[in-house]
C-alpha cells in the first residue's frame, strides 16, 4: 500500500515543484501548468521517469540560479534573448528560398522560382 501512495505523491510533488519553477521564470501559469504536466504523467505512467525528474530538478536549479544573480546580469540575459528571437524571426520571414529573400530574383523570374 504504501509503494502505491509514493508512486502516486512522488509525482505531485515534482509536478508542484516545476509548476513554481516555471512560473518564477515565465510568469505565465499557463506554461506552468503545462511543463509540470510532463513529469506528473510521466511519473504517473512509470515511464521515463528519470527524464521527468531530471527535467524538474533542473528547471528547479535554473529557478534558483536565476533567483541569486546579480539584476544587471538579468537585463543582459534579456537583452542577449530578445536579440536571438528578433534574429530568429529574421531568419524565418525568409523563408526556404534565399534568393527572393535577398531580393536578387526579378519579379518576371519569381514564375520560375519553386518551393
Amino acid at each position: 500500500m504504501e509503494r502505491f501512495i509514493v508512486r502516486f505523491v512522488k509525482p505531485i510533488c515534482l509536478a508542484v515543484i516545476t509548476f513554481f519553477s516555471v512560473y518564477f521564470l515565465t510568469g505565465s501559469s499557463f506554461i506552468g501548468l503545462i511543463v509540470s504536466s510532463i513529469p506528473l504523467l510521466l511519473g504517473w505512467l512509470g515511464i521515463m521517469e528519470t527524464f521527468a525528474y531530471g527535467m524538474a530538478a533542473t528547471v528547479f536549479i535554473v529557478a534558483v540560479i536565476w533567483t541569486v544573480a546579480p539584476a544587471d546580469m538579468k537585463v543582459l540575459v534579456g537583452h542577449q534573448a530578445t536579440a536571438f528571437a528578433e534574429v530568429l524571426r529574421k531568419e524565418a520571414d525568409k523563408g526556404l528560398n534565399r534568393m527572393e529573400a535577398d531580393g536578387s530574383v526579378k519579379e518576371a523570374d519569381k514564375g520560375v522560382v519553386t518551393r
